[in-house]
C-alpha cells in the first residue's frame, strides 16, 4: 500500500505547482507588458509605500493598505485576463 506517504505530495505534484507559479508569472509579465494601467498601478503603489513609510504608519493601517494595493492589482489582472 501507500504506507508513509502524505496524498497529494508527489514529486509530479511539486512539480506541476512550480509550473502554475511560472504560468502566473508569464501572465505578470504579459499585463506589465501590455497593460498601461499596470504602470499606473505601480506608480501608484509605489507612492503609496513610500508615504506611508515616511508617514510612520502603524501595523492596523499598513495591513488595510495592503489589502487595498492587493484589491486593486487582483482588480487589474482580472481586468486584463478579460480582455
Amino acid at each position: 500500500m501507500n504506507e508513509g506517504r502524505v496524498p497529494g505530495r508527489s514529486a509530479s505534484g511539486l512539480v506541476n505547482r512550480v509550473r502554475s507559479f511560472g504560468y502566473a508569472l508569464q501572465g505578470l509579465g504579459f499585463m506589465r507588458k501590455t497593460q498601461q494601467n499596470a504602470w499606473l498601478h505601480l506608480g501608484a503603489t509605489l507612492i503609496v509605500i513610500l508615504m506611508a513609510w515616511l508617514l510612520d504608519v502603524g501595523r492596523e493601517d499598513w495591513r488595510w493598505l495592503i489589502v487595498a494595493i492587493v484589491a486593486v492589482w487582483v482588480a487589474e489582472t482580472f481586468n486584463t485576463a478579460v480582455e
